[in-house]
């Protein structure tokens, strides 16, 4: 009979209660209408999201008691210095009241509370382990995928998805921009357990959640499957002995991929019509759509415009008192026009270009391969803030750079992750 010690039971259970953290982080958006129905009984269905994060406090508290002291102190850093920055802009800016106190949009809201992106830098820092991060991922998709595939289906009921106006107003559209965005989290890991070991569940994971993405979802998320196998490729490639072949392999795959991916949607689209299932992605490239910007050049023009205009910068998400004129979230849409809106061209600039070497850095390190996989499904998700959303709210960058944390101490650590 093999004992163990109680240190080691200790070490064991604290384990399982990081991976229930990020777990139940990741399914919020499903427990949060789940007790959002059962409170909308008693008519107190309001207060349904901070139900549903209290056992998560709840649970980080007892870890901080466990280990006798506050975990991941670096992310309160992060998180002090967020919440600095907006308090700061607001004492120079008291006319951002509005947008700072605004439900569903606002800084609580949007930013600090703990459903939204910036804590999943917590919870990853916390497992700090990328095979129990990928694995913990995709056991969070299941139940999201049930959330998501019921959300498809009332759509497909209704005939319409339901979003705002610029003004507020309800409006009805054929897609929902969010939608395949926010499965790519639980997607892209399904992709690379199907490129890697082939298994029948991540497989069938990627084709769900891929056929959601056809039949509800914009056409961004498809530019982050396509950077994600890309890089994947190239990673793959770097590593081999037979570059040059592999090279040519890829450089033929995307010619014929190139050629005949027409054929293949003309045939995707016979069968979703067939099933009466509309897919606006489908519907956009082979109706040559597929790189019309929807509107967006006319934000951007006008994010451009404050640049010239004030190229010090308005601080924490200054760019929503001017845009919410053309759209209803108030944001650029685009990841580098709101860094420099917020921070300024300077400060922003030197971010940026930090952030473009230290993304670099990363994708080339070595003996990290195991978290550099994690590193990419994160990065991919996070390419969508160059054409939607706004990277206060992002869970991807937040992923990203908790990701980079991680395997920036492993590294010095002389710790090897090769898989």
């Amino acid at each position: 009979m093999i004992s163990v010690s109680k240190s080691e039971r200790w070490t064991i259970s604290t384990d399982y209660i990081k991976e229930a953290l990020l777990f139940l982080y990741l399914i919020i958006p499903f427990s949060s209408n789940v007790v959002k129905k059962i409170l909308s009984v008693v008519g107190i269905s309001e207060i349904s999201i901070h139900v549903t994060i209290i056992p998560i406090i709840f649970l980080y508290i007892c870890l901080c008691m466990f280990e006798g002291k506050l975990l991941v102190i670096d992310f309160w850093a992060i998180y002090f210095l967020v919440s600095l920055f907006f308090l700061l802009t607001y004492l120079f800016h008291p006319e951002y009241e509005y947008w700072y106190a605004r439900s569903k949009y606002g800084v609580w809201d949007y930013v600090l509370r703990p459903d939204n992106g910036i804590f999943i830098y917590l919870f990853l820092r916390l497992i700090n382990d990328p095979k129990v991060i990928i694995r913990t991922i995709k056991a969070s998709a299941w139940p999201m995928y049930l959330w998501y595939g019921y959300c498809v289906l009332q759509a497909l009921k209704q005939g319409y998805w339901v979003d705002y106006s610029n003004l507020g107003y309800e409006i009805h559209l054929s897609y929902n921009l969010a939608l395949g965005y926010n499965l790519l989290i639980f997607t892209l890991p399904f992709l690379l357990g199907a490129f890697q070991e082939k298994k029948r569940s991540d497989i069938l994971g990627s084709i769900i959640g891929i056929g959601m993405m056809l039949v509800g979802g914009s056409r961004g998320p498809f530019l982050d499957i396509a950077v994600f196998i890309l890089i994947y490729l190239l990673i793959k490639v770097n590593k081999s002995k037979n570059k040059v072949f592999l090279s040519f392999s890829v450089v033929i795959g995307t010619f014929l991929i190139w050629v005949g991916y027409p054929v293949v949607l003309r045939g995707i689209a016979v069968v979703l019509e067939k099933l009466n299932l509309p897919s606006r992605f489908v519907t956009k490239v082979l109706m040559g759509g597929i790189m019309d910007d929807s509107g967006r050049s006319v934000i951007w023009s006008a994010a451009v415009g404050m640049i010239k205009r004030n190229p010090l910068g308005y601080g924490a998400m200054g760019s929503r008192h001017e845009l919410a004129q053309y759209i209803y979230v108030a944001h650029p849409h685009q990841f580098f026009l709101e860094v420099l809106i917020d921070l300024g061209v300077i400060v922003g600039t030197l971010f940026l270009v930090w952030l473009s070497f230290y993304t670099i850095k990363l994708f080339i390190m070595k003996g990290q391969d195991e978290w550099k996989w994690v590193f990419l499904v994160f990065f991919a998700r996070a390419c969508q803030l160059l054409l939607s959303l706004t990277f206060w709210h992002s869970i991807a960058l937040w992923g990203a750079l908790a990701v980079g944390v991680c395997m920036t101490k492993a590294q010095e650590k002389g710790l090897k992750y090769v898989g």
